[in-house]
């Protein structure tokens, strides 16, 4: 899946950035509007295409631009700087989205984006003033079935018996707004009553214990000894699905339980370039 493009770490950072709320846009100043930030490499999918003589339109779009891994590129009204037509050529995107009305950006400009040799597809958000260009950003951009979080977390004390029948022990879900790929992390603390007992846990979407990726724990000696298990585990998703991933535990031995002191899980979600 990845080559020459945005590493995975690179992409993780990205879903952090939005989890967290930075987003960054350079804008110029109105002499002399230039191409704004450009983090994604050279198979982004989209650019989104601002005014650079004020930061409204810019703005708004940082967020959306943000969630499809794409870049937040600047332009005068009636012209494409040459920095920004550099960074167009470079990246050569098969779509491109104005944002903000004629008045900000004209149908020249359009013209001219529809004109570059690759033969991009040029569409325009637009409302009757940067209030409403927002609102429209918005509703193209966010569902109203329901918010998606780029990251979910669950943890805490349980005290959980665990017997020889699979227990879910954890479990997290969100909707992942574009094809991607979830991150999972695991971790979880047991105590046995026995030693030389048996716990396996497993990241998994279903409700029993997944034998191609299991987490083992034998107890080491003293009963009552607690000991942690961990592990990392990634799931392709598609575009809407609603993802949910389980921390699922039994228990082998003479003792017929174990006990989950606590457990933690969480979720990433990270974009297809």
């Amino acid at each position: 899946m990845l080559e020459a493009i945005p590493s995975r770490r690179e992409l993780l950072a990205w879903a952090l950035a939005v989890i967290l709320g930075v987003t960054v846009v350079m804008v110029a100043r109105p002499d002399s509007a230039d191409a704004g930030f450009a983090p994604a490499g050279p198979t982004t999918e989209v650019v989104y295409v601002a005014t650079g003589e004020n930061f409204p339109d810019a703005l708004g779009a940082a967020a959306t631009a943000a969630l499809g891994l794409g870049p937040v590129l600047l332009v005068q009204q009636n012209a494409i700087p040459a920095p920004t037509l550099t960074e167009l050529n470079r990246l050569q995107p098969p779509e491109i989205v104005i944002v903000g009305g004629t008045a900000v950006i004209s149908a020249g400009v359009e013209a001219q984006l529809e004109g570059l040799g690759w033969g991009p597809t040029v569409t325009r958000i637009a409302g009757a003033n940067r209030y409403d260009t927002a609102a429209q950003l918005s509703q193209a951009t966010f569902p109203t079935s329901g918010r998606y979080p780029l990251a979910v977390h669950a943890g805490g004390d349980q005290g959980e018996l665990v017997t020889t029948t699979d227990e879910v022990v954890r479990s997290v879900s969100l909707t992942a707004p574009v094809a991607g790929v979830v991150i999972v992390n695991s971790t979880v603390a047991v105590s046995e009553p026995n030693a030389g007992d048996f716990v396996r846990c497993s990241i998994t979407t279903g409700t029993t214990i997944d034998t191609t990726f299991l987490q083992y724990w034998r107890s080491p000696g003293a009963p009552g000894s607690i000991t942690q298990l961990g592990g990392t585990r990634g799931f392709d998703v598609t575009a809407g699905e609603l993802f949910t991933v389980n921390l699922v535990c039994d228990h082998f031995g003479t003792s017929g339980s174990s006990n989950v002191e606590d457990s933690a899980m969480t979720a990433i979600f990270v974009a297809d370039t």
